[in-house]
């Protein structure tokens, strides 16, 4: 199979996907829109694509702009959703790979031109999204994305099931739910335990409010002073790329020396993913207290390592954990909720041993290539019969 990605970055959640196609001899091609200092190109290397020249020099004007006053630009958005396709240096490797079919992902500017240069040349398209399979019935945006979606894929994909409840949301034709892929990575007897006699909590997200690692300070404090007490040690790791990442990091010192959790807490920046893994590995517990994920990978890459999961009910993944089996999901923003399940954990170290167990077990059954692959194969047949 020749298979063909758009996206905005080489993300580490297509990292796998890629893998898979390449280990199983098809031919996968990546394009992005930009480079990002986090992504992983052992396996494969994006052809990153860009943007024209009058757009480039444009958001050139808008960053400087942005740093003269001093404040935070949101180039992020604008290159993702508002950037231009080159046309016409797409459309030439498009003639190249010949792909058998075409992801993209989102609903942008840019890939409104992906779709219009897939459909001149008669090439299968498939939209790649994030929304929840289980949707919110009521429609917003008017024309605006009514334009969006008669200009891009009406085929879809997601990794987020979402929730189904009567009268509130519902499935659109064409939307299949297909999980991350996540090989496994440490097996539940490969894997070591409490070293120095503790129960090591990771905790891995950029420095930034959105991950609430305050959360986690907060918890090591509680910990710490907890009677009867319980050995265990935090470990965050997180990317340290700007200016509001520097000033985030540099409160969170502040409030460990204050508090004196020195021996408790150590904070790590940025690590490449082979050294996240390694992180995976001397960890027991893994927790997500972030809001508003709205597909994290993080907790099942650490369920790939045999590690009981903590995360949030307003991450969009938190469907790959089973409450009470391998792992806990808390109510976004309750604190108290979020501390009496790692404390379950930190008591009962037999219960780390058994969630680990079935974190490594449900990555098997649930999120291998071969499943991701079958969905794929399936809906390219669709496509190619013209049911797209």
């Amino acid at each position: 199979m020749k298979i063909l990605y758009v996206a905005p970055r080489y993300h580490t959640n297509q990292v796998p996907i890629m893998e898979g196609f390449l280990k199983a001899g098809d031919e996968v091609t990546f394009v992005s829109q930009y480079r990002s200092s986090t992504e992983d190109y052992s396996m494969l290397k994006p052809v990153v694509l860009g943007y024209p020249a009058y757009f480039r020099f444009l958001l050139s004007c808008y960053k400087g702009m942005k740093k003269i006053m001093g404040k935070t630009g949101k180039e992020f958005v604008i290159q993702s959703k508002f950037g231009p396709l080159p046309a016409g240096r797409f459309r030439k490797i498009l003639k190249e790979k010949k792909p058998d079919l075409v992801v993209m992902r989102d609903r942008s500017v840019y890939n409104i031109g992906v779709t219009w240069v897939c459909r001149r040349m008669k090439i299968p398209a498939l939209l790649y999204t994030q929304s929840p399979y289980w949707e919110n019935v009521e429609e917003k945006g008017g024309a605006v994305r009514a334009f969006f979606r008669a200009n891009t894929p009406k085929m879809r994909i997601t990794p987020v099931l979402g929730e189904e409840k009567a009268g509130k949301t519902h499935r659109k034709k064409g939307t299949y739910y297909v999980p991350f892929v996540m090989e496994p990575h440490i097996a539940p007897e490969e894997k070591p335990h409490f070293l120095d006699d503790k129960v090591q909590i990771l905790g891995v997200g950029k420095y930034e409010g959105q991950k609430r690692h305050e959360m986690l300070l907060q918890l090591t404090e509680d910990l710490k002073n907890k009677k009867p007490f319980y050995p265990f040690h935090v470990t965050i790791v997180g990317a340290v790329d700007t200016e509001e990442h520097r000033r985030y990091i540099a409160r969170m010192e502040t409030f460990i020396r204050e508090h004196g959790l020195e021996d408790f807490i150590t904070l790590k920046r940025n690590f490449n993913i082979s050294q996240v893994y390694g992180e995976y590995r001397k960890a027991d517990i893994f927790v997500l207290p972030s809001r508003g994920e709205v597909a994290s990978i993080s907790h099942l890459e650490a369920m790939s390592c045999s590690l009981p999961v903590i995360c949030s009910d307003s991450n969009g993944t938190a469907c790959y954990v089973e409450q009470d089996e391998n792992g806990y999901i808390f109510k976004d923003a309750e604190y108290g909720d979020f501390k009496q399940y790692v404390e379950r954990l930190v008591e009962d170290r037999g219960k780390i041993l058994r969630m680990g167990e079935a974190s490594y077990r449900l990555v098997k059954e649930r999120h291998p290539f071969g499943n991701y692959k079958a969905a794929i194969v399936e809906i390219a047949k669709k496509l190619g019969n013209g049911n797209g």
